[in-house]
């Protein structure tokens, strides 16, 4: 069985989303700032450049940008994992060709 990656981002965007929404109510806490920090990053970037957002935008641009950049990470983790997983699939099952190859040619 294999999930498409596409629909595990469907799956992670609205739990990472509500995630973040509660992180940033929650920044005193480290697991809450870590969860955050993407967005505080950008949010402060944009204060330094006069393009800040206030109110509803700040707390928008903070969950957004967190919400997209771990989502991102998970998906990389998942997509290296798999690649890993096939490699190693992928080269057991060559080396057992071989082996068995091998096997059968030093019987003759």
């Amino acid at each position: 069985m294999r999930i498409r990656l596409g629909y595990l981002a469907m799956v992670l965007v609205p739990f990472i989303g509500v995630a973040s929404g509660v992180a940033l109510h929650h920044m005193d806490r480290l697991p809450a700032l870590v969860l955050i920090a993407p967005g505080y990053l950008v949010q402060a970037w944009l204060f330094e450049t006069h393009r800040a957002f206030g109110g509803l935008g700040y707390q928008v641009t903070m969950v957004g940008v967190s919400t997209l950049v771990w989502t991102l990470v998970i998906l990389s983790g998942v997509v290296t994992v798999r690649y890993i997983l096939y490699r190693g699939w992928r080269r057991g099952r060559l080396a057992n060709r071989l082996s068995s190859a091998c096997s059968l040619s030093a019987d003759r």
